[in-house]
């Protein structure tokens, strides 16, 4: 399958982003925060646009030619129902981040700060 045809201007755009959203998505694997699976879905669909290889790799694995066909319709939408969609992602994964973190600190500060008897004044 050839890779859709796109001026050089856009290529680079989308060689730009979609480093960016590997970059993001291998951080995103380590820290909980971000959205790790998200920024790699994005940065394979990108790159796919821009190279056969990536785009052969993304063909030959059911999951990920059904994720390119998912995003391949998305160009039916609207540009303002995609950013919509986006904004509605990008606050769901914060939101999520914030209570992981959440989860973590509460497992970190101790609950019952009473056991902790202060220190006597210095006579």
């Amino acid at each position: 399958m050839r890779t859709p045809k796109t001026g050089k201007a856009l290529k680079i755009v989308y060689l730009t982003v979609g480093v960016i959203c590997l970059m993001l998505g291998v951080i995103g694997l380590v820290i909980p925060i971000i959205p790790g699976i998200l920024f790699l879905a994005a940065a394979l669909y990108l790159l796919s646009r821009v190279s056969r290889r990536v785009r052969r790799f993304a063909r030959r694995d059911r999951r990920l030619r059904e994720l390119q066909q998912r995003i391949d319709r998305l160009g039916d939408i609207s540009p303002v129902d995609r950013l919509r969609v986006g904004g509605w992602m990008l606050i769901d994964s914060v939101v999520k981040g914030i209570a992981a973190v959440g989860g973590i600190v509460r497992r970190v500060v101790p609950r019952n700060t009473r056991r902790y008897r202060a220190l006597p004044a210095p006579r």
